[in-house]
């Protein structure tokens, strides 16, 4: 599976950081933090830590971070006591594609890369720094209006009563408010999403599919050019459609007699079955 993110550890040295402005709402004594860089989409393989001399306010944080990655991590943000918002601006990488430049070792195959890489990576290094926080963390854009995302493969509602609440729960989710999926529900029993699919990066091979008495799953290889994983993913009983393993998210489409299926965890991709297993 392609990987959105590639970062070679060793071209980003551990640098200590100026402090920045802020706006001192909890706590404006200049101290080691925490910066968090997100390299996987859903956090399967948790975040990357490095420390940061600076004030634990949003902006200052955001200032580490576009320092350490080279992406413009450009926000405002207010605090209320109940909900902070961080307002990205209209010049930060997340809005504005040429601004900033990824440091050396920091590659990004597209654009959800990209996306979801600054919003968790800032989101959890608020979270991890400013605790009482979590949760309570909004997102908006150029002033205050709503967080619209259209280049993303799959562009979720940020909706602005509702907290960011991470990748892995938009790519699970149709939308910010915890809908599942708004495809039609199938019953596992009634499906068998057994086969070879192909698409552009490679082949993905379902080689079982079965109820193991605990809820139905199915065990997965991908061979995309000769890198291998594999693994077994959980099928959502509720939904047959959706099921996940580990950082990968399975999403069926069954229309007329062709099954396709979109996965994220690495790049997110539309596979198609080209060939049939029998169950």
């Amino acid at each position: 599976m392609r990987k959105l993110i590639a970062i070679t550890l060793a071209a980003m040295l551990l640098l200590g950081f100026a402090a920045c402005g802020g706006d001192g709402k909890e706590e404006e004594e200049v101290k080691t933090q925490q910066l968090y860089l997100v390299m996987d989409i859903g956090w399967g393989d948790g975040p990357e830590e490095y420390p940061y001399d600076g004030k634990a306010t949003v902006e200052s944080l955001a200032a580490g971070l576009t320092e350490k990655t080279g992406l413009a991590f450009a926000v405002t943000s207010h605090n209320n006591g109940d909900i902070l918002t961080v307002d990205w601006s209209a010049n930060s990488s997340l809005l504005d594609g040429d601004a900033g430049e990824p440091v050396e070792g920091l590659v990004f195959y597209d654009y959800d890369g990209l996306a979801w890489f600054m919003m968790d990576s800032l989101y959890m290094t608020i979270v991890r720094n400013l605790p009482s926080m979590e949760e309570k963390v909004f997102y908006t854009m150029d002033g205050g209006r709503e967080l619209a995302l259209e280049n993303l493969s799959y562009p979720p509602s940020f909706t602005l009563d509702t907290p960011y609440m991470g990748s892995e729960f938009y790519l699970a989710h149709d939308d910010g408010r915890g809908d599942i999926i708004d495809e039609e529900p199938v019953d596992p029993a009634d499906v068998n999403w057994w086969g070879e699919y192909g698409s552009e990066v490679g082949l993905l091979n379902i080689v079982n599919y079965n109820d193991r008495g605990m809820g139905w799953s199915f065990r997965f290889t991908f061979d995309n050019f000769g890198v291998i994983d594999e693994g077994v993913a959980a099928l959502d009983p509720d939904t047959g459609i959706l099921a996940s393993y580990e950082k990968y998210v399975f999403r069926f489409n069954l229309e007329q007699d062709t099954v396709t299926v979109w996965v994220d965890g690495g790049s997110a991709v539309d596979y198609v079955r080209t060939a049939d297993a029998a169950g």
